[in-house]
């Protein structure tokens, strides 16, 4: 645990937050700044920066909370979708630099609009995507 980590700070009990669920690998608590209303976040009690990081145990059970709190939302809030989100580096937005998972409960007109496309869609660029990452598959084996 690193002592400056916001997330961290939640865990230990040192900063307070909303917690909604917490066993002895993981706490979620609601989000301090929501898109929308249950807006929630799911952590490892272990610092991990990112999912390159992350233990895929500790992934898999991450995993498993965030599907039982998504049942849950979908009846206590009457949503109508949910948003899993998870960001890595600062490139994708990343700002608290311990693992987490973002669920964003969705709403008839909530009026968010999380994905826009940038990068051109052409078969050549689908094709070359898919062949470096085959490619790469095949020399990793």
């Amino acid at each position: 645990m690193l002592e400056k980590c916001p997330f961290c700070q939640i865990i230990n009990r040192g900063k307070e937050a909303y917690i909604v669920y917490e066993d002895e690998k993981c706490m979620a608590f609601l989000d301090a700044y929501p898109v929308t209303e249950g807006h929630t976040l799911v952590i490892p009690k272990e610092h991990y920066e990112n999912i390159y990081e992350i233990p895929e145990e500790y992934l898999a059970h991450l995993i498993r909370i965030c599907k039982r709190l998504a049942l849950d939302y979908k009846k206590i809030f009457q949503t109508i979708g949910l948003n899993i989100i998870q960001s890595n580096g600062i490139a994708a937005k990343q700002t608290i630099f311990h693992f987490h998972i973002h669920l964003v409960p969705r709403y008839e007109q909530d009026g968010l609009s999380l994905f826009r496309h940038h990068f051109p869609r052409s078969e050549d660029n689908l094709s070359r995507a898919y062949h470096k990452i085959v490619n790469f598959q095949r020399e990793i084996k």
